[in-house]
């Protein structure tokens, strides 16, 4: 590997591809076009095809022989899954949070909540990603268990796998960032109920957008018939 490409392996190229679809760089059905990536991340056509393939292993994209990679998108069932295994982790982790926090550990959190607040007024969706991940893993550290916060850790960067549903409106970003500043004051305040709740408000309201984008769709439709 030559100095230009030092230190952009298949690894790194990976979680940048993993940001740039979450982030919505490459929503789900768009083609990433390996001359493309070349140009765009200023790696090897080898770092490509490795990283494209581990990304097809894990399900984050799928190979169309003659065609290429395309990103996938969750199903219902994955994303549902996905959150009732956090929401049974996370919320049991919150009573050892609040006994263990430490100045130096809210310290984090609140810089991290910040940054996602600094990225959100640009709307910079993969900046979001990187400081949402952020957030998250400052608030599993407060625990003081390294195996629980590994695996919250893990099943939140599951997220990462594919196109997922982002911010895609004003609302969801907002309704993100209350929840956001939300859990900072209960761990503050030392409020359990309190945490617990902004938790499962956060980690479930992808569920409360797609009941909102079915009622529009549908209340579009009835329109048209009438």
């Amino acid at each position: 590997m030559n100095e230009e490409h030092q230190g952009k392996d298949q690894a790194w190229l990976q979680a940048q591809l993993r940001i740039g679809m979450s982030g919505g760089r490459f929503p789900a059905g768009s083609w990433l076009r390996q001359d493309a990536l070349a140009e765009q991340y200023g790696v090897s056509r080898f770092v490509i095809r490795g990283a494209l393939e581990r990304l097809s292993e894990a399900g984050a994209i799928e190979h169309v022989p003659n065609r290429g990679y395309r990103v996938r998108h969750w199903s219902h069932d994955e994303r549902r899954e996905l959150t009732e295994a956090r929401l049974v982790l996370e919320l049991a982790m919150v009573p050892l949070m609040l006994a263990r926090k430490t100045p130096a550990g809210l310290a984090r959190v609140r810089e991290a909540r910040d940054r996602f607040e600094r990225a959100a007024s640009r709307r910079d969706g993969e900046a979001m990603v990187i400081a949402n991940h952020a957030f998250h893993r400052a608030m599993a550290e407060l625990a003081g268990n390294g195996p629980l916060a590994d695996q919250a850790n893990w099943l939140r960067e599951q997220g990462l796998r594919g196109a997922g549903p982002g911010w895609p409106q004003v609302g969801g970003i907002e309704r993100s960032l209350q929840e956001h500043r939300d859990m900072v004051q209960a761990l503050e305040e030392g409020d359990v109920l309190a945490l617990q709740g902004a938790i499962q408000r956060h980690l479930t309201a992808w569920r409360s957008r797609q009941a909102e984008e079915t009622d529009g769709a549908t209340s579009a439709a009835g329109s048209e018939a009438r």
